[in-house]
């Protein structure tokens, strides 16, 4: 796909047409943007982003880009202000004659280049992008910083250069590097009061057995904004709302397992295995009253407690009794 060609047009200059030497002075290529189906298309002319020996070596003028039909030879190939111009000097056989006398009458005075593009740079829109030779582009565009021309046409009417690659008119970037910027993500800033609105709305959502078991303001502002950090933030699989809720649970069991549940978000951990962490510290925690096994199953407990009952799963549970559940354990959760 490198090898398939983008191509520009200009128009000739009378005034540079030399009748005595048989040429022609022209521009082939600027720095002017031209539209093509995936936007805006620049070619950068610095030293590094032109490749100009493929012309200067084997460059020669055609006829409507047909390479059976040269016209002459290309001399003083070269840019200058940040535009590429090339001196056409016309054989002085039958297509070179006819090509010029053309020309001299005005009915041939469309110029267009064929080039390929090795690397392009990507401009979003809304981002400005400075070359290092301090040209400033503001996007969205793709910025040719490495292209090569392949040669030089007379054409009658000048190619429209919103066509596409290549003559087979091939609409595909595919084989050209191109550069993109990677935004980096920036963590949402917010004000104190908007942290405690969020922190207040979450724990009024809350229905907590006993004052006591709500959870301390700068613990849950702590978690929340770790949520909010760049590194978090695309992290975390639960939304604030459910992860205040996990948090108040975890923290019902011990501050290890606050602790717990507050790197496991962090990490990406999903809803349940975070609900499962919860359960097994809470369920380790009771099994250290167990005194031993009275077989089937069943343990013997400290004087006081009760038989608990297996459940395997919170659902259909609400806050009030969980938290019972934690003081006052009377069941068992697997």
């Amino acid at each position: 796909m490198k090898n398939q060609m983008f191509y520009r047009s200009f128009e000739i200059d009378e005034r540079e047409v030399n009748e005595k030497d048989r040429s022609v002075k022209t521009s082939f290529s600027s720095e002017m943007p031209a539209k093509r189906w995936f936007g805006n298309e620049i070619l950068l002319h610095g030293k590094k982003n032109v490749d100009l020996s493929r012309l200067k070596n084997h460059g020669a003028a055609l006829l409507n880009h047909n390479p059976s039909v040269i016209v002459g030879p290309l001399k003083n190939i070269s840019i200058k202000d940040r535009v590429g111009f090339a001196t056409v000097i016309f054989d002085q056989d039958e297509d070179g004659e006819k090509a010029f006398g053309k020309v001299k009458s005005g009915s041939l005075r469309g110029v267009s280049v064929g080039y390929t593009v090795q690397k392009f740079r990507e401009v979003l829109q809304n981002e400005d992008y400075e070359t290092e030779d301090n040209v400033k582009i503001k996007g969205p565009a793709m910025v040719a910083i490495r292209w090569t021309p392949h040669e030089i046409s007379l054409t009658p009417i000048p190619l429209d250069s919103s066509v596409g690659i290549g003559r087979e008119l091939t609409r595909s970037l595919d084989g050209i590097d191109i550069e993109r910027t990677i935004k980096k993500q920036e963590a949402q800033k917010m004000e104190k009061h908007e942290v405690q609105e969020m922190i207040d709305g979450a724990i009024g959502r809350l229905n907590f057995a006993k004052p006591e078991d709500i959870p301390k303001a700068e613990d849950i502002a702590t978690a929340v904004r770790s949520i909010l950090t760049e590194d978090a933030r695309p992290k975390m699989r639960v939304d604030t709302e459910t992860f205040t809720d996990l948090l108040g649970r975890a923290g019902a069991v011990s501050p290890e397992c606050k602790n717990k549940i507050s790197d496991m978000a962090v990490d990406g951990k999903t809803e349940p295995e975070m609900l499962r962490a919860i359960t097994d510290m809470a369920t380790g925690k009771s099994d250290a009253e167990d005194l031993g096994d009275l077989g089937d199953g069943l343990k013997k407990k400290k004087k006081g407690t009760m038989d608990r009952t297996l459940r395997t799963s919170f659902e259909g549970l609400d806050d009030k009794d969980f938290f019972s559940g934690i003081v006052q354990p009377t069941m068992s959760f697997n």
